[in-house]
């Protein structure tokens, strides 16, 4: 029976894909991590390797390569997950056989399955016939021709466009896949066509300069070139595109190119991308809803407060209903502002200022309320710092941001806290903004999701929309921002802005 390895870090999958595939009469080993696919894969040497392409550790990309350092012949099929599309792409020309999206169909695994086994009778076949070359020479003319038919054949039935011309770039091999992919007969093709009608103006020309060139695999090779060809009716189809020169002594004599379509990729990269924004907005939909009910929670309890103040005459509910639907009010309008902010495409106002005045302004916005809280509010500012070329009003907002959320970071008796304020210059990577604070700093978990839009660790006080934002402007910018924090030692957010 043929061997099957399944790599899965999800006991589930591995499980059922083990149940189903011994039902179809394969022999399956399984592995629930990278390291260990690699030493069941060198002791058993299975045909055919099923691997998640995101696992902690050793990831599927890397399985992918490592196997097929060990064995180019290992037909690999990567399973995806939702929104892993680039990395199924990057999968493919890394030499993986297929992919297959979660949750696994028997449909689409069958289908994975089949080109694979196809694959491997294909290339078993051409083996046998280059290893016992020498002895078909000797064989008879009979013998000969059949060899000739079937790698004519071979080629001519090939899933992916098979094309070579010759020096004067005129088409001698022109197969069924790339009939598909053109349009063209081979016929006509052959009869009649330039290797230059096959792209847009000038892009048969580059491609030959990067055949000779290093970047794709050369000199004289071409790796998985993305690029769009033209087709008879004037389409542009992507595509990936490997290709070779061949020689006779020494000599140049032809080009040969396989055409792999990426049309149907491409579509399912769209689909992916259109559910993964549905998702997206039924997300936001229901976070801005978390908040709106939360602060609608809070003005009904203010209102109920200053209804019973002026029921009872009592000044004291009255005053405390009244602040608190004034607060709610406020956080209202700061969350529409924020979510308007995060969704405007208006380019932002560049020009050019001193970085440190921002950082001052900010500084002195917020002095008083770090110290209400018993909190040193340190400004410390590179005298160095060029003017740069920023908005001046989005860096402010950044800041803002930051230094809110490192005041609301202490608990609330946070005396001998201290938040420090800096800027910095750094010639060769750009200017440096810091906001680093000794408050309650965060887990591993809460750091990883702090820049996702409505995701707050303030409760009802929070919109979730802070973080989001300055990440937002900050890359209009072109800048980046990370984060570096610790349980009970603080965080340090950095902001770098190009020059």
């Amino acid at each position: 029976m043929e061997k099957l390895l399944v790599i899965d870090d999800e006991a589930s999958t591995r499980d059922l894909l083990k149940l189903s595939l011994e039902r179809d009469g394969y022999t399956v080993f399984i592995a629930e991590d990278g390291a260990k696919g690699l030493e069941l894969y060198a002791k058993e040497n299975p045909s055919i390797i099923l691997t998640d392409i995101k696992m902690p550790g050793m990831d599927g990309i890397e399985v992918l390569k490592r196997i097929k350092e060990l064995s180019s012949d290992a037909e690999v099929i990567v399973i995806t997950g939702h929104g892993e599309m680039n990395l199924a792409i990057q999968a493919l020309q890394f030499e993986a056989s297929d992919f297959i999206s979660k949750p696994i169909s028997d449909e689409s695994l069958a289908v994975a399955l089949k080109r694979a086994q196809d694959k491997i009778w294909l290339r078993n076949k051409l083996r046998e016939y280059t290893e016992n070359l020498e002895k078909m020479v000797k064989e008879a003319n009979e013998e000969l021709l059949k060899r000739h038919e079937l790698e004519h054949n071979l080629i001519q039935t090939s899933m992916d466009g098979i094309i070579a011309n010759d020096r004067q770039g005129n088409l001698i091999i022109f197969n069924e896949g790339a009939e598909h992919i053109y349009g063209y007969t081979r016929e006509e093709a052959v009869s009649s066509i330039h290797v230059t009608k096959l792209y847009t103006e000038g892009q048969a020309r580059h491609i030959k300069k990067m055949i000779y060139g290093d970047e794709y695999g050369g000199p004289g090779r071409l790796i998985n070139y993305a690029v769009e060809v033209l087709t008879k009716t004037g389409d542009l189809v992507p595509i990936l595109l490997s290709a070779t020169v061949l020689y006779d002594k020494g000599k140049e004599v032809a080009t040969v190119g396989y055409f792999k379509d990426m049309r149907e990729i491409m579509t399912l990269r769209q689909e992916l991308v259109d559910s993964e924004r549905m998702a997206t907005v039924g997300q936001t939909v229901a976070g801005i809803a978390h908040g709106v009910k939360n602060i609608l929670h809070g003005m009904k309890l203010g209102a109920f407060m200053v209804d019973t103040g002026l029921e009872k005459q009592k000044t004291e509910s009255l005053e405390k209903g009244w602040s608190l639907v004034r607060k709610n009010i406020n956080r209202i309008s700061k969350m529409t502002k924020e979510m308007l902010s995060l969704a405007s495409t208006t380019p932002l106002a560049f020009e050019v200022c001193s970085i440190n005045d921002v950082v001052e302004e900010v500084c002195e916005l917020m002095k008083n309320e770090a110290e209400d809280r018993g909190i040193s509010l340190i400004c410390e500012v590179d005298p160095s710092s060029p003017q740069v070329m920023v908005d001046p009003d989005g860096i402010h907002t950044c800041l803002m941001n930051l230094v809110t959320n490192a005041i609301e970071a202490f608990p609330k008796d946070s005396s001998g806290g201290q938040i420090v304020v800096s800027s910095r210059d750094d010639e060769a990577a750009g200017v440096y903004l810091q906001v680093k604070d000794t408050g309650e700093g965060m887990s591993k978990e809460v750091k990883q999701q702090i820049f996702e839009s409505l995701f707050s660790t303030k409760g009802a006080r929070g919109t979730g929309l802070g973080l989001a934002l300055t990440q937002k402007i900050v890359r209009d910018h072109g800048g980046t921002i990370k984060v570096e924090s610790e349980l009970k030692k603080g965080s340090c957010f950095t902001i770098i802005l190009p020059k």
